[in-house]
């Protein structure tokens, strides 16, 4: 049945399910036995791994996993999500957002900065040529708490769902735990081995000295203070031994949108009727970002790791774990979102709909245009 407004509404309302609960399966894009790449991280002498490998129960049996997308990851993918559906018009919802004209042209949203309306990003703007801390908006954004978190709700709700901490600020700051939370995980993976070099096609050998585009050739044999072509990106390197993938037997999304956490927020002193309208919004709000992001047919994750869904449950979850199944695509996402909101505002509640304008303070704006044309590249 499609989720309308009136249902999600007696859900948040009524107390009766805990949380919304997506359960997708998928298979590799190349089908059985294809190799798909997971994330990798720094290894020490106790790896044997660059991924993430572990035991997981499922189906009462412990069964190996390998982790391909973790929760911060995948609330990234939601944010990536919405932040596109707001360029495009698709959605119009409360944003903060940064631009800062320089040597580049920079514009972040409260959807891509990391710590969501509390991120140092914003902390280091202007708005309307005042640090925005010290302005009417950003003094209620660092006041907002579990008590009365109106302020996030009208202009960033973001934060609301997806989690977020004041960690940069002096003080006792306001954390607010995540409402919705996704990963993807493979199942019973066999470690995959290769080999990976570069071909140039024209060959070229010899030594340099200098480094990018400054930099002097010689045909000699011996390796001068910075030696290979190869370290600027000229000749061949050897296949070496890399990482090496994973075949799965099938890989599973769980993403779940907890009412329960939704309930414990409050709106300072609207009525009863508005509070759970807000919380109906931020529900509204979850759901989108969900099918945005993960309601298609496949799921890139990143070069190499493209899945293409087996079949997808979407269910409330109520007392004794017993499930009230719902289904809900893009276009009845988005619809429902909007619903939510008229709603929200015909009981009282106010919404920032164009994007508050801000923009980065001289020393942040230095910071970005160096990071963006001289600073070298790390790992990491």
């Amino acid at each position: 049945m499609d989720l309308t407004f009136e249902a999600l509404r007696a859900v948040v309302e009524g107390g009766e399910f805990a949380l919304a609960r997506i359960s997708t399966t998928y298979e590799p894009a190349g089908g059985d036995g294809s190799r798909v790449m997971p994330p990798t991280f720094p290894t020490d002498r106790n790896d044997d791994s660059p991924y993430l490998l572990e035991e997981r129960s499922r189906g009462g049996t412990v069964t190996k996993a390998v982790v391909l997308d973790q929760v911060p990851s995948q609330a990234n993918r939601v944010e990536e999500a919405l932040a596109d559906a707001q360029r495009s018009g698709e959605v119009s919802l409360p944003l903060l957002r940064l631009t800062h004209q320089g040597q580049v042209e920079v514009v972040l949203t409260g959807l891509e900065m990391p710590h969501r309306a509390f991120d140092a990003y914003l902390r280091d703007s202007t708005l309307d040529n005042v640090k925005f801390d010290r302005t009417d908006l950003g003094k209620a954004l660092q006041a907002t708490s579990l008590a009365d978190a109106t302020a996030l709700l009208q202009h960033d709700p973001g934060t609301l769902v997806f989690g977020g901490w004041n960690s940069h600020r002096k003080g006792r700051q306001a954390k607010f735990p995540r409402a919705y939370s996704s990963e993807v995980v493979g199942w019973n993976p066999v470690l995959g081995a290769r080999k990976a070099g570069r071909m140039d096609p024209l060959n070229l050998t010899g030594t340099r000295s200098g480094e990018g585009d400054e930099w002097e050739y010689s045909a000699g044999g011996t390796k001068t203070v910075k030696g290979k072509l190869s370290e600027i990106g000229h000749g061949n390197i050897a296949p070496g031994k890399t990482h090496g993938g994973v075949s799965l037997s099938d890989a599973t999304r769980f993403a779940t949108l907890s009412v329960s956490a939704l309930n414990r927020i409050r709106f300072g002193a609207a009525s009863a009727e508005a509070q759970i309208a807000a919380r109906t919004l931020l529900a509204a709000y979850a759901l989108l970002g969900d099918r945005l992001a993960f309601g298609g047919a496949g799921l890139w994750l990143r070069s190499g790791c493209e899945l293409v869904v087996r079949e997808e449950k979407l269910a409330w979850v109520g007392r004794g774990a017993e499930l009230e199944e719902f289904t809900l695509d893009r276009a009845g996402a988005l619809a429902l979102c909007e619903e939510a909101r008229i709603n929200a505002e015909s009981v009282g509640l106010s919404f920032m709909l164009a994007p508050v304008e801000l923009e980065a303070s001289a020393a942040l704006g230095k910071a970005i245009d160096f990071a963006l044309t001289k600073a070298e590249t790390t790992d990491g």
